[in-house]
């Protein structure tokens, strides 16, 4: 007798991974060489019927919701993807409201005094978080999603900011492949920022703001493509620019994909001075290289798991003791999580601030 498994994927809200499964079985019969009589022929085709009003009593009367069954392979026809609206970002505040804020929130850890080299970064960041909240508001104006992903939905997460070790860089998602309408969103962006001389260029995975003197992060945009029940990142789908490329240069693996509720609908974050989106759920950051210890394992691990060795030309792993985030925590302010909701960013012992947590972005 063959046993024959069935997986049966349910959808869950905060794309829950809850399998369920149901056993089929059928009865395997041999036959022997030579005649059949006809009374065996008969009690095997009765047998046949038994299992299979059997099989089909047990499917039916399983537990199972099958009102959410998802079969493995999507189709527009089985599953349609919801549209949410877009929530525009409204509150874009000005470099010099940033960083009023930034030295604010400095002075509580460090006192009233502003060292020159703290200046010049606070400065930098002020003008990294107002193109970042400005290119939101604009992208959003071309009805265009988009969220921070990877390094900075981390760091949403785990800083209320951008990562501020070993992190050059702001990613945001567009689930777009529309480059007119993306062009369109980053030269208004940057025409607010004239006296900085900022250009932007083509990428694998999308566009790109580099970095220069006075801007020392650079903004990375990475487009999305959706279809019925699943998202990835193409880029701009060419054989020699694509985000299939970059991961397989960079990663030697495909573009993740994944299930679209992974990321929709979009929640929120502090993010420097203001709430901006963020993805539904943290599995895009817990299935990318921030993570290999599995779920929640980027809140405790800090760093790159693997360090470039310029002389061996190579990539190096770095192993998780050295990347504790605990060993931080006087130097670099992180989150911590309130009982009540609230969270609370805090260096040392010193608090900076408390919001509302996560909220949905409706």
């Amino acid at each position: 007798m063959s046993q024959i498994t069935k997986r049966i994927h349910v959808s869950v809200n905060n794309a829950d991974k809850n399998d369920y499964f149901i056993t089929d079985i059928s009865a395997a019969t041999s036959r022997r060489n030579g005649r059949v009589a006809a009374s065996e022929s008969n009690r095997i085709r009765l047998l046949g019927m038994v299992v299979f009003f059997t099989t089909v009593i047990v499917f039916f009367t399983s537990d199972v919701d099958f009102t959410t069954w998802v079969p493995m392979k999507h189709t527009k026809k089985d599953i349609e993807r919801k549209e949410y609206p877009i929530q525009m970002l409204q509150d874009v505040p000005t470099v010099a409201e940033i960083e009023s804020t930034l030295q604010r929130e400095y002075r509580r850890i460090h006192g009233d005094s502003i060292e020159d080299m703290a200046r010049v970064r606070l400065h930098s960041l002020a003008h990294t978080y107002a193109l970042t909240y400005k290119l939101i508001h604009e992208l959003q104006k071309q009805q265009i999603h988009v969220t921070l992903t990877f390094g900075s939905h981390l760091g949403a997460l785990r800083h209320h900011g951008v990562i501020p070790f070993e992190e050059k860089d702001v990613d945001l998602a567009v689930f777009s492949t529309n480059t007119s309408k993306i062009k369109r969103a980053i030269r208004a962006t940057l025409r607010t920022q004239p006296h900085l001389n900022l250009t932007f260029s083509e990428a694998y995975f999308g566009f790109q703001i580099p970095a220069t003197k006075e801007l020392q992060t650079y903004i990375d945009v990475w487009m999305f493509k959706n279809d019925a029940s699943q998202t990835t990142c193409v880029g701009h789908q060419l054989p020699d620019k694509s985000c299939k490329k970059w991961y397989r240069d960079f990663h030697d693996k495909p573009p993740p994909i994944y299930r679209h509720d992974a990321w929709f609908p979009f929640r929120t974050e502090l993010f420097g001075t203001e709430r901006v989106p963020i993805p539904a759920t943290n599995i895009p950051i817990e299935s990318f290289h921030f993570d290999d210890g599995g779920p929640n394992f980027w809140n405790k691990t800090c760093g790159p798991d693997r360090r470039w060795w310029e002389k061996g030309q190579k990539w190096l792993q770095v192993d998780m003791r050295e990347r504790k985030c605990s060993h931080k925590y006087n130097a670099y302010p992180f989150v911590f999580k309130k009982a009540n909701g609230i969270e609370q960013l805090r260096q040392g012992s010193v608090v900076i601030h408390e919001v509302d947590g996560v909220s949905l972005h409706t």
